[in-house]
Parts: C-alpha cells; structure tokens; sequence
C-alpha cells in the first residue's frame, strides 16, 4: 500500500544556555528508507553537544554502511562505556522506515517514554534497554511493525516529559500527542504542538533541553516522488 513518509524534528535548549545536549541525525538508508538518530547527552551545554555529536554520528556512519539499528546502538554503547567506563551516559533512539523489510524500527535506550499509534490505538511506550554508557552488558529495545497508513510514532527527550515538574504540573505526554495527532495532518505540526505544550508546562523557559521527532506514515504515494528536506534554526539575538 502507497504511503507518504512525513518526518518533522524541533528541538530547543535549556533556558538561560546557549547550546542543547540534544542531537538529531536524519540519514537516507543504504537500502531505502531513512532513519533519525536521536541523542540525549548526559548535562547541559557544550560537554554535553559533544558527546551528543559524536553518539550520533558514530551511530550515523555504522547505518549508512548497512549494520541494523540495534548492532549500531550496542556499538554506541561499548564506545561510550570503554571511553568513560560507566561514569558518563547517554539517551538514544533510533527511529527507521526500513524499505527492505517494508517496516518501522524503533531502537531504543532511554528511560523517557514514546507514544506510538497504531490500528488507530494510542499508547504510551515505556520499554527500554535504559541509557548507554552505564552498565557493560546494555543492550537497546527493539519494536518493529510494519508500514502501514495512520502509524504515528513521537520520539521525545526528558526535557519534555519532565516540563513543569517544577511547578508540580508534569506534562502529560499521552494527552499532548493525542491531541496533536488529531488535531493537525502532519508530523510538522504534531512536533510543533508537543513541543508548544512542553513550553507551556514550563512558562516559557525550559528547565532542560527539549526536543521532538515525530512520524506519521501518510496514506497515498506519487508516481515521481518528489523528495523535500527542511530546516530553519533561529540564531538567538
């Protein structure tokens, strides 16, 4: 069946930092398909971009030479563990529209919750490996489901989930992508609407590094596709 990919990421920083520990990577799959690297470093600012940065551009380079998802996380893993020895961590998932197997992988080790829909089913996801770098035998979670009209899969950081803690509000992750889900068409504005209500939770300044990775596989195709990559980064004043 004819399927659209519709893929948005927005992120943000912790308020009052110049720099977000959070790292996205959007690669082309050698075999078809794209997948998204979504890296959480342990900290705030610069130390914690860097090894955001090269987690997922270890990550990156393993998937553009054909090992699976869940091989690339492992080595993510080992990397991080022998360079630091348990001492620092890390949050990845990896998200694939695999065109060989016609499914979508989630690859994950992070101890923040996903919302996936499904057949029309919304739930929250909490199953995970747990964060890389900590233990020596890590391993990720992995769930593979088949590419299917309606599937909506949003990927967030702990930021999110935890915005408004700090006035005892905690957002509620479920309820904001349902309502995002049904109420915009596309991942842009699913992304957009998560975000908004994290921002929200918070008063407007984040108590950590927010970021957002929505998917939603949109009926129909094209018979010349036209492929389309956007990216706009406000620089601050």
């Amino acid at each position: 069946m004819a399927v659209t990919i519709d893929l948005a990421i927005l992120k943000t920083h912790r308020f009052g930092s110049r720099e977000s520990g959070d790292t996205a990577e959007v690669i082309e799959r050698p075999a078809g398909g794209i997948s998204v690297v979504l890296v959480d470093g342990q900290g705030h600012g610069a130390a914690a971009k860097l090894l955001s940065l090269q987690l997922a551009g270890r990550v990156v380079s393993l998937l553009n030479e054909g090992v699976r998802d869940g091989a690339a996380a492992r080595a993510a893993h080992d990397f991080l563990f022998a360079m630091r020895g348990g001492r620092v961590s890390a949050a990845l998932d990896i998200l694939s529209v695999d065109l060989a197997s016609s499914t979508v992988v989630i690859t994950r080790n992070s101890e923040v919750p996903m919302v996936l829909r499904r057949n029309g089913e919304l739930r929250l996801v909490a199953e995970s490996g747990g964060r890389i770098g900590l233990y020596r035998h890590t391993r990720p979670w992995v769930l593979e489901v088949g590419i299917e009209p309606g599937l909506a899969v949003v990927l967030v950081t702990d930021g999110v989930v935890s915005a408004g803690e700090r006035w005892g509000r905690q957002l509620d992750l479920l309820a904001a992508a349902g309502r995002a889900l049904e109420s915009v068409p596309d991942a842009e504005g699913t992304a957009r609407s998560v975000l908004e209500a994290a921002l929200v939770a918070d008063r407007g300044c984040p108590q950590d590094d927010m970021s957002v990775v929505a998917l939603r596989l949109l009926p129909g195709g094209a018979p010349q596709p036209l492929r389309q990559l956007r990216l706009q980064i406000p620089l601050p004043e």
